[in-house]
């Protein structure tokens, strides 16, 4: 008994055991600050209800998934171009939203279940421990200490914007690529070996992919850590400076081979899609910073935004951008052991507060109210950003505060490391109190449940539309196209509902809300007799009332269903229901 209980502890001694159990505490804290969507898993995803556009957003990346695995496995196509919405002309796909390594990962689970819903709440379970996971790692490489990584793990994984894009964009809440990205940019520091690089390369392409916004954020970061660490080791005549530029540039090499086929696409659509004027409405307000996300406690939905204002409100779904309480303390702490690592505080000092100020966007609000200087805004660097190649196409400049936390959470790791060796130098029972009691602070703290989830209706009657043979189409009216560009033709409540409904009958639809979309696409919505009247419910043309022309449209572009919902998805009665429509 006493040798089996010392293997026990031999194996539980191990790197691998404790990474596992690292790994199962964060997936154990997503479950329990996704609640209650585990038991749910099959049936419901988190939405969010307040504001009608983010509810919208929901629809589209329940689409974005199906249509990533129905493209690479049913069409065997490329899935950055699409006609199933926007039939017939069909839509580019490299400035939409499509997050391709979501798509990709939850593919063998799609397979496997059957069952989309089910597929993305594992997978995103999932995710939330691996950005824990992730941050952890980051931090144990910097401090050694097992405390403080866990801590700083859960101040990035469960941060407030993270929870509550995960309502309605599931591009934003996918985190967990980042702090890889910056641990092999951290090891290729001391090591000979060139893996670190390739392996920063790779995640840095990871996060491009999936959100093209964090893949500039990333280059940024990038910028800054070769910038800096280039210029500290400047005074050194060792091998140090000139390996590090080696493996600086096998990592920038790296992510440009992967990328290069999504880069060169996406910098075209650019220059050829309007550019988006939303930047200073979904920008943080300072204020924000040190405000609690709307999802604490009680708090189940984010504060709706309102309309025709030149900012979102604090709580909103773009100005939630709480930095923590606990986390902004121990970063402070950290400040003090800058005598002993002065470049790596400093370095993640810059990282901090270059973020957070760039994510206050072009101009500084601070309780709603835009800052004035004798009468005049006050600039913010952000502008500087806006005015170069890529960056200008940004919408929402609160979402660069997820890597401002990230350089807060490894400051908070260093911050609790000081103060954990100082415990532990008076009292070395305290020591692993300390870490308890920290641990329960930050998830009081940044505790999220009950989310609030839905069923979303799928009707028995797509799902046998979908086992139909033959090519055919199916229009749901009243119709309309809108991109998040601010473009939009046709009835704008039943625009997104293809989105959602393609996953059940997956035919090619008419409609449909997409990132961007080319003028074109609109300006073809009130074209067709029959069609027109179904996007617009309006009379007033002749030729929506000649039935011979309408039944030539319908046989043109083989229309064989045309489905009118009272409800959309949510259980929301229509503006328009079926009698309407007579």
């Amino acid at each position: 008994m006493t040798l089996r209980f010392a293997k026990i502890r031999e194996v539980a001694a191990t790197p691998a055991a404790r990474w596992l159990a690292v790994f199962v505490f964060f997936l154990f804290a997503a479950i329990v600050q996704t609640w209650p969507l585990a038991i749910h898993a099959a049936d419901r995803i988190v939405i969010t209800t307040s504001s009608w556009g983010w509810s919208f957003d929901t629809l589209v990346f329940v689409w974005n998934l199906w249509w990533v695995k129905h493209a690479l496995i049913e069409l065997q196509t490329n899935p950055y171009h699409t006609d199933f919405l926007f039939y017939p002309q069909g839509a580019d796909l490299y400035l939409h939203t499509i997050a391709p390594v979501n798509g990709v990962m939850s593919i063998p689970l799609q397979l496997l279940t059957g069952n989309l819903f089910l597929s993305w709440n594992i997978l995103a379970i999932f995710y939330f421990a691996l950005s824990g996971l992730g941050m952890y790692a980051l931090c144990y490489r910097i401090t050694g200490n097992n405390g403080a990584a866990i801590i700083s793990g859960y101040m990035f994984a469960f941060t407030p914007i993270v929870l509550v894009h995960f309502s309605s964009h599931w591009s934003i809440s996918t985190t967990w690529p980042i702090p890889f990205f910056m641990l092999f940019l951290v090891r290729l520091q001391d090591s000979t070996h060139w893996g670190n690089a390739a392996a920063a390369g790779f995640f840095w392409a990871l996060i491009t992919y999936n959100n093209f916004e964090y893949g500039i954020d990333a280059g940024i970061f990038f910028g800054i850590f070769l910038l800096y660490w280039s210029y500290i080791y400047v005074g050194r005549r060792d091998e140090t400076r000139r390996r590090f530029w080696r493996h600086m540039a096998l990592a920038a090499a790296v992510w440009f081979v992967l990328a290069a086929p999504l880069l060169g696409l996406t910098v075209n659509d650019i220059s050829e899609y309007p550019t988006p004027s939303t930047d200073e409405i979904w920008s943080a307000d300072l204020e924000a910073y040190v405000t609690p996300s709307p999802l604490w406690g009680p708090g189940m939905d984010i504060v709706p935004d309102s309309h025709g204002v030149n900012h979102a409100p604090i709580g909103g779904m773009e100005n939630t951008a709480y930095l923590g309480g606990c986390a902004l303390l121990l970063g402070a702490i950290s400040v003090f052991a800058i005598r002993r690592k002065p470049a790596l505080i400093v370095f993640w000092l810059l990282v901090f507060f270059s973020y957070t100020i760039l994510a206050l966007g072009p101009h500084l609000y601070v309780g709603g109210t835009k800052v004035a200087v004798f009468g005049t805004s006050l600039p913010m660097p952000y502008q500087v950003l806006d005015n170069l190649p890529l960056m200008g196409a940004r919408r929402a400049p609160t979402r660069l505060v997820v890597f401002g936390i990230c350089g807060l959470s490894v400051l908070a790791a260093i911050g609790f490391d000081l103060l954990f060796t100082r415990v532990r130098e008076l009292n070395v029972r305290l020591a692993p109190l300390l870490v308890l009691l920290v641990v329960g602070l930050v998830a009081l703290e940044l505790w999220n449940p009950p989310l609030k989830t839905s069923e979303l209706a799928r009707p028995a009657v797509l799902a046998e539309i979908s086992r139909e043979d033959g090519e055919f189409t199916v229009l749901h009216a009243p119709w309309g196209r809108i991109s998040g560009a601010g473009g939009s033709a046709g009835d704008y409540w039943g625009a997104p509902l293809p989105n959602y409904y393609q996953t059940v009958h997956e035919r090619r639809s008419f409609g449909g809300l997409l990132s961007r979309a080319r003028e074109s696409a609109f300006a073809w919505v009130g074209l067709e007799p029959g069609l027109n009247y179904l996007s617009c419910v309006c009379e007033g043309r002749e030729d929506d009332r000649d039935l011979e022309a309408v039944r030539s449209v319908l046989r043109r572009y083989r229309i064989k269903y045309v489905v009118v919902h009272r409800l959309d998805p949510y259980g929301n009665p229509m503006r328009h229901t079926p009698e309407s429509l007579q």
